[in-house]
């Protein structure tokens, strides 16, 4: 039997509209308000996705412009060099690489500019475009890539619901092995591991799909997500991942149990999510979080007009913010839309950090050392009777460390109830709270913590 979905929505108010980082470094910038816009043009939308490459001992940053996919040489990130500029057949809102060995591969959502291929085998001295073509598609939305088995996934393209590539044998020269149909339709983008492919499927929701025979696929399991689901990465033990979604704003970053897909029925569920809100109190900025990426026990979220956050997920269900970098500060006192940071490279060697900013370009981020931050642990003591209970809620904690703070949310992930307690016992009154099921997230002073079902009847 499934569980109940836990949608444990972490709401924080860490940062003042003037403080523009946390625990993050500004290592360098680079942006050229010259460049060209695109359409339309109130947006001033002159970048897109942005990727990156430790190549020859030196580590190439690749960023997506309205008209160029533009590299820079970063092994200084002080001083980003601008070594590549490739003009492309348009002005367009959309470009993403990824990255293959020693090439970058790049698409763009223009109806007729196909593919680009660039070798950086002998960066940063010459970057050299060894393919570009309209050949096996027109367009393509965002690209995934299996950097093992050397196989493109094009999403949202004019092919199928997913473009399967193979440059495994000859990386400038990509064969077409299937565009098959799949569920969910439209694929907006996708994390692929070991030929299984976690497909965010904008309003259809989250599907996974088996690759392994990309003549003969298999979609394994699928949720129905409330919002558009735009992108997701799965942690590096597979056991979950966190996705976003982007309509409508303020949708929190949702946390999927992928462990039943071993089952003999593959089943996935969401059970758990989070959300910060780094300017409170203010109607008018509501936080869209677009991106997420993941290096081992840490989270980036790439949350447009916020900029970039950082997340430690060592406790994958309780994610802590530990760091966050606004590169759009000149958001103040209301968010537009489609402004600020679009996405993030997490894992060059030397830990430079790049992000792109649609209006503000390249920013080169460091994560400074996080101390004092320490994970909750799932280790109080909390006894809840009765449970159903009819009309009061009695919380019991006998081993809290000092007071303790109380959090009840609805199934929707809703607080319905919170406060502070001093003494190891509390009463929630029902008052006018329906019956169904419930969720009471308890912590002390010194982060320790839990979560217990109940249920009002």
């Amino acid at each position: 039997m499934k569980k109940l979905l836990l949608f444990l929505l972490i709401f924080s108010s860490l940062r003042s509209g003037a403080q523009e980082s946390l625990n993050m470094t500004l290592l360098g910038h680079w942006d050229d308000e010259t460049l060209p816009i695109a359409s339309p043009g109130n947006l001033n939308l002159q970048y897109s996705g942005c990727w990156a490459l430790a190549v020859n001992g030196s580590e190439i940053a690749v960023l997506g412009g309205a008209s160029h996919v533009l590299f820079f040489d970063i092994t200084n990130p002080a001083q980003p060099e601008l070594i590549g500029k490739f003009q492309g057949t348009a002005t367009t809102v959309w470009r993403e690489m990824k990255s293959y060995k020693n090439r970058i591969y790049a698409v763009s959502d223009n109806t007729t500019e196909g593919l680009m291929i660039f070798d950086l085998s002998q960066a940063p001295d010459t970057i050299i475009q060894t393919y570009w073509s309209n050949a096996i598609f027109n367009n393509s939305h965002t690209i995934t890539l299996d950097t093992v088995s050397g196989r493109i996934y094009l999403n949202g393209s004019n092919l199928g619901t997913v473009g399967i590539l193979d440059v495994s044998q000859d990386p400038d020269d990509p064969q077409l092995l299937n565009a098959p149909f799949l569920q969910g339709n439209y694929i907006h983008d996708s994390y692929v591991r070991n030929d299984t492919l976690y497909a965010s499927s904008g309003f259809e929701g989250y599907f996974v799909h088996d690759l392994t025979d990309p003549q003969n696929p298999v979609t394994l399991a699928n949720i129905s997500t409330q919002g558009y689901n735009h992108n997701s990465w799965v942690t590096t033990d597979g056991k979950y991942a966190y996705y976003t979604e982007e309509i409508p704003a303020g949708k929190p970053i949702r946390i999927v149990d992928l462990q039943g897909l071993s089952a003999t029925m593959p089943e996935i569920e969401v059970v758990g999510g989070f959300l910060d809100v780094l300017t409170p109190n203010t109607p008018t900025m509501t936080p869209i979080p677009h991106n997420v990426y993941i290096k081992d026990t840490l989270l980036f979220n790439s949350q447009y007009e916020d900029g970039l956050l950082v997340y430690s997920i060592a406790d994958p269900l309780n994610p802590v913010l530990v760091g966050f970098y606004d590169t759009h500060p000149q958001n103040v006192g209301q968010y537009k839309g489609y402004y600020g940071n679009w996405g993030n490279y997490p894992w060059l060697p030397s830990g430079t950090i790049v992000a792109g900013d649609m209006q503000n370009g390249l920013f080169l981020l460091q994560l400074d050392m996080v101390t004092g931050t320490k994970q909750p642990q799932n280790n109080l003591d909390v006894l809840v009777a009765p449970n159903p209970a009819t009309d009061v809620l009695r919380l019991q904690v006998p081993n809290a460390q000092g007071s303790w703070s109380y959090q009840l949310f609805n199934s929707a992930g809703v607080t319905v109830r919170q406060g502070n307690q001093s003494s190891d016992t509390l009463e929630i009154q029902r008052q006018n709270l329906s019956a169904g099921f419930y969720y009471v997230r308890i912590q002390d002073e010194k982060g320790n913590q839990t979560t217990k079902k109940v249920v009002f009847q």
